[in-house]
């Protein structure tokens, strides 16, 4: 029994030391650049997103949650992401958005009439379960955790063949079934 509490402590202590290890989110300043758009992000409206690359000195940034999430959901990334960010909706509005939380630790509404910085539908992020179902109520949509965010949910797989494109790692089939 003693062994067991000893290794549940071990185990405890390790996960702190992996989180204190992250990057901390860095502030979105005025030269800040969109990855897809590279667009200033001050000039957009709505919660945005960044993804901190294992041997990069800074974070790439994202116009909106949605880019984040897909550009996570993507095999083809160059380096390993440490962290991603996004900006809590909870208690914050459109024009000003909340502090940074962690990704995978935020809740999303999902299909909402929620436009984000690119004019593309947004996944909202909530640190707070009551916030993320008022705001779903008020403007639609579904709360998501961040597990339950599939690739073709933010990647748009729409068509029968888009999906099955979806469903292999066949690169060029993806591609293919993006230009549909």
């Amino acid at each position: 029994m003693k062994r067991l509490l000893f290794f549940s402590l071990l185990a405890l202590a390790a996960c702190k030391e992996d989180v204190a290890n992250l990057p901390a989110p860095i502030d979105i300043t005025e030269e800040a650049l969109g990855y897809y758009c590279q667009m200033a992000l001050v000039e957009h409206d709505g919660p945005k997103g960044q993804a901190h690359l294992d041997g990069m000195p800074a974070p790439i940034f994202f116009s909106q949650v949605r880019d984040v999430i897909a550009y996570l959901h993507m095999p083809e990334q160059s380096h390993a992401v440490k962290v991603a960010y996004v900006q809590d909706m909870t208690q914050a509005d459109w024009t000003t958005p909340g502090d940074w939380i962690r990704a995978e630790e935020a809740l999303y509404v999902a299909g909402s009439d929620a436009v984000g910085g690119m004019g593309a539908a947004e996944f909202v992020p909530f640190s707070d379960p009551t916030a993320a179902e008022a705001f779903a109520r008020d403007h639609g949509g579904r709360v998501l955790a961040f597990a339950d965010i599939r690739a073709k949910d933010v990647l748009g797989a729409k068509t029968p063949e888009a999906e099955a494109a979806f469903a292999t790692d066949d690169i060029n089939a993806r591609l293919k079934a993006l230009g549909q």
